[in-house]
């Protein structure tokens, strides 16, 4: 399983899943299958009105291919630029797309990636572009497999990744609530207060990860993760029972919050 990390407002390290090159393929074909239908639709209402219409027979044929043409060649850098990084497809298999430091994508990123997908390439009828743009999209499942950040080249040109859209360390707010608070508890780090719903959420994950796989990894996350808590709330030096620390810091919010 490949994973990128982001920071949060508050440099905390946020994880997610990258999509798999299988994810990203069948999102393209639930694209693909959309625009399919929509083709097929829009070609028997055109050949319909041609019937009648043999004196503007022309004029038929070029809106036809206006309206079927052009909604798929722009489709992609539109609609992801409009959802902040998800197609339909995308949106169907759970996966978006975001800039290598975690944002929601702009025009120069989703037109990058565009570029170098070849969409434009079916402005021509020519069947040699139609091959061109199919040799295109086999060199980036190729390349996406294979690269360390599952990305193929409009995303290594436009600093893109195709992430899972849950993190993998993230849980509902109601994992949080349900700490059970202390009567009479007076919190050992009142600047807990500073940080937010979501920082807490990766903390209590880490927490958990770490008992269940105590693994070489997963600590030196958790040390990590304990030292940037520690700056941001203004300590020298972190505790060095560091699970611990987290522990108590969590503690903290909750009943400072609750």
């Amino acid at each position: 399983m490949k994973t990128i990390e982001f920071k949060s407002a508050h440099n905390v390290k946020v994880e997610y899943e990258l999509a798999s090159v299988g994810q990203r393929l069948a999102a393209t074909l639930i694209d693909l299958a959309m625009f399919l239908v929509y083709f097929v639709i829009l070609t028997m209402v055109f050949s319909l009105s041609s019937i009648f219409d043999y004196q503007h027979a022309g004029r038929n044929m070029f809106i036809m291919l206006l309206v079927i043409k052009i909604p798929f060649i722009f489709y992609n850098p539109l609609i992801e630029y409009l959802t902040q990084g998800q197609s339909l497809g995308k949106f169907a298999l759970g996966i978006r797309v975001v800039t290598v430091s975690g944002e929601r994508p702009g025009l120069r990123e989703v037109f990058t990636r565009w570029m170098f997908r070849g969409d434009f390439l079916w402005i021509s009828s020519s069947g040699i572009y139609a091959l061109i743009w199919l040799i295109m999209g086999l060199i980036g499942i190729v390349y996406s497999g294979t690269a360390e950040r599952r990305q193929r080249m409009g995303d290594v040109m436009g600093d893109t990744v195709v992430i899972k859209n849950k993190s993998s360390i993230r849980y509902s707010l109601r994992d949080v609530l349900s700490i059970k608070s202390q009567t009479n508890y007076t919190p050992a780090y009142p600047n807990a207060i500073r940080f937010t719903d979501e920082d807490m959420l990766l903390i209590k994950n880490t927490i958990q990860r770490v008992r269940a796989n105590p693994n070489s990894s997963t600590k030196k996350f958790a040390v990590d993760l304990a030292d940037e808590s520690a700056r941001l709330i203004g300590l020298e030096e972190t505790p060095k029972k560091r699970l611990k620390f987290l522990q108590t810091l969590l503690q903290d919010y909750v009943v400072l919050t609750r």
